[in-house]
């Protein structure tokens, strides 16, 4: 998969700020000319600083475009993202993390909904995009142990978002429902196996070709008997809720605007 960064600003004492919206949109770099790069660190602070030279652009453009234009690209190729405006960068970067969460997922086939999350009896491949105004099902599962403690996975670095730390989770495949989804993705991610009884739903939110269940399953698990998954996972912890929200803060953490709803469920 292609990775993504960046052209860093003109100026280097707003180095440090590009690096932060890196870190905090799932970027993976900062590309400057190879003339800048003398007597600069490799990474800023988790951020790799690359060659411009050895990069290509990704326009903004219509989503189609885009794709054809990245599924031509040779593996590990960097990419720098090349907005219509500067306010238009989040939303470019979560597009293209979004596209490397797709193509990670095999052949899998999603059933399709509506925006009122009624069924149409179609399916669709995952890695392609959606379309107007057809949904998938997403689950997110947050378990919390007896001390307070939620278990969170590390994204695998070929993934959208790769590196950063999250609730387990994904996609809802054909024949899922939520409940089931998230038995099976758990399953899959960390060889764990859940209650159903010690599971809600906390949240449920709609978002561009996408509604998600949020789920609380309240259940001890030891951190050995986690097993992570090549290519999805690549490490494993327990942290309390205000580890979770200062690396939230931080941009160690996949982004999620309801986390302190979800962290105070009860």
């Amino acid at each position: 998969m292609p990775i993504f960064g960046m052209a860093a600003p003109h100026d280097p004492a707003q180095l440090q700020a590009a690096a932060d919206f890196c870190r905090h949109n799932g970027l993976r770099f900062l590309a400057l000319p190879a003339v800048r790069l003398a007597g600069l660190p490799k990474e800023l602070e988790g951020v790799a600083l690359l060659d411009a030279g050895q990069c290509v652009f990704l326009e903004e453009s219509s989503h189609r475009a885009m794709e054809t234009a990245l599924e031509a690209l040779p593996p590990d190729q960097p990419v720098i993202l090349l907005p219509e405006s500067r306010e238009t960068l989040p939303a470019l970067a979560l597009w293209v993390n979004c596209w490397l969460n797709r193509q990670s997922g095999g052949q899998e086939l999603w059933d399709v909904y509506d925006a009122n999350r009624r069924p149409t009896g179609r399916l669709h491949p995952r890695g392609q995009e959606l379309g107007e105004g057809d949904y998938h099902l997403v689950i997110h599962v947050w378990i919390r142990d007896s001390q307070g403690r939620y278990l969170l996975t590390k994204r695998s670095p070929n993934k959208g978002y790769g590196g950063m730390w999250e609730s387990p989770g994904g996609a809802a495949q054909a024949g899922d429902d939520s409940l089931s989804a998230c038995l099976r993705e758990i399953r899959e991610e960390t060889g764990l196996t859940l209650d159903p009884a010690r599971g809600r739903i906390v949240k449920t939110y709609q978002e561009d070709h996408f509604i998600c269940d949020v789920w609380l399953f309240q259940q001890d698990f030891a951190l050995e008997d986690v097993v992570l998954q090549p290519g999805e996972t690549c490490d494993k912890r327990y942290a309390t809720r205000e580890e979770i929200l200062e690396m939230h803060a931080e941009g160690r953490f996949v982004p999620f605007q309801f986390i302190e709803e979800v962290l105070d469920a009860r």
